[in-house]
């Protein structure tokens, strides 16, 4: 129901108060005509001597060191495609092959060069064998040594180009094609482009990950959060998966006042896969607190609050969320066993508050 629609209903104006309760509670004045029109629900909190099973959403995630990317040394067409998306791929095996022009260039250029560092050797080679026995001066013994280094050290640095370009330096042939090979173990999580596609140096083709270690990526709420500790162990919901807590965000910024907790799953989570979504529980300790339908519950900047039933309208009760399992939520806070707290019109008590300066 829209807000303007508030201050209407079952034909007399709806008129409210904040005042300030005890222990500092904003209380919100509100008759019981009023609280029927808005449709207000009330429900008494559940003691959660035992909270149960905590839920969580998570994301299952690759280890940094997991995933190794594959790309295109140099400018060229990809001419072949050798494996494709989910397939298994060993040290070394061909991926795709690539031609290149700039390939044939740099081969070409080293060819060249191959000859110039072997004439140059011979140079040296010759003199010193002069200088030995008188016929030359030592001058030019420097100088063809000196020449034959530039030349060495010029083919030195095509040899890397070329081995950095996924060539080797000593196949001898001047060819333009360039076969890229898999640099680790692992499958094929994607390729980016396709036969007859031209892809620039540094290019994206494949990602190719090992799935011998699977992590959960799960969101927290920062109340629960606290309560963690490195190596506390959480399930997989329907499967028989397992993982055990290795680090805990710190960072509960983006809106959903959640931190990132990372849970490395044992071997028997293989049947889980890179980018699943999946649900993960935790056995809850037995906490003091109580147990409210989620609807119950407000959260924002102020923090999280639910509304209870007063003699003459409703407080706001401050309190602090420590799960939340099948559409509840875990609190702890300034509630009794006695207290009727609004499940439902949650979203116009709380205007009400706003709407006359109580900032609830």
């Amino acid at each position: 129901m829209p807000c303007r629609s508030y201050r209407w209903m079952a034909g007399a104006a709806l008129l409210w108060a904040s005042t300030a309760g005890a222990a500092g509670t904003e209380e919100l004045t509100m008759t019981a005509a009023q609280i029927a029109a808005l449709g207000v629900r009330l429900e008494a909190p559940q003691a959660a001597a035992d909270a149960g099973t905590l839920h969580f959403p998570a994301r299952v995630g690759l280890p940094a060191a997991a995933e190794r990317a594959v790309v295109a040394p140099l400018p060229g067409t990809v001419e072949t495609l050798l494996v494709g998306i989910g397939d298994t791929v060993r040290v070394g095996q061909p991926l795709a092959t690539l031609f290149s022009a700039e390939l044939g260039s740099l081969k070409a250029s080293h060819v060249q060069l191959q000859a110039a560092e072997r004439l140059a050797r011979a140079d040296r080679d010759r003199d010193a064998a002069l200088l030995a026995d008188g016929i030359i001066a030592a001058r030019r013994m420097t100088e063809t040594r000196s020449r034959h280094e530039v030349a060495a050290a010029q083919l030195a640095e095509s040899s890397q180009r070329l081995t950095l370009a996924g060539a080797a330096a000593g196949d001898g042939a001047v060819s333009a094609v360039l076969s890229l090979r898999a640099a680790q173990a692992g499958v094929v999580l994607a390729r980016s482009a396709g036969v007859g596609e031209r892809v620039e140096a540094g290019g994206l083709l494949f990602r190719i990950a090992s799935l011998e270690r699977l992590l959960l990526e799960v969101q927290v709420p920062v109340e629960v959060a606290a309560r963690l500790k490195i190596g506390d162990r959480l399930s997989v919901r329907n499967t028989q998966a397992a993982a055990r807590i290795s680090a805990i965000g710190v960072d509960a910024g983006g809106g959903t006042q959640s931190v990132q907790v990372r849970a490395e799953l044992d071997a028997a989570g293989s049947v889980l896969r890179p980018g699943q979504v999946v649900e993960v529980e935790q056995r809850a300790a037995a906490v003091d607190g109580w147990s409210l339908p989620a609807a119950a519950l407000v959260s924002d900047a102020a923090g999280a609050r639910v509304y209870a039933r007063s003699a003459g309208g409703f407080r706001a009760v401050p309190v602090t969320v420590n799960g939340r399992d099948e559409g509840r939520c875990i609190v702890s806070g300034g509630l009794r066993a006695d207290d009727r707290v609004a499940v439902s019109a949650v979203i116009a008590i709380k205007a009400a508050f706003a709407g006359r300066g109580g900032g609830q």
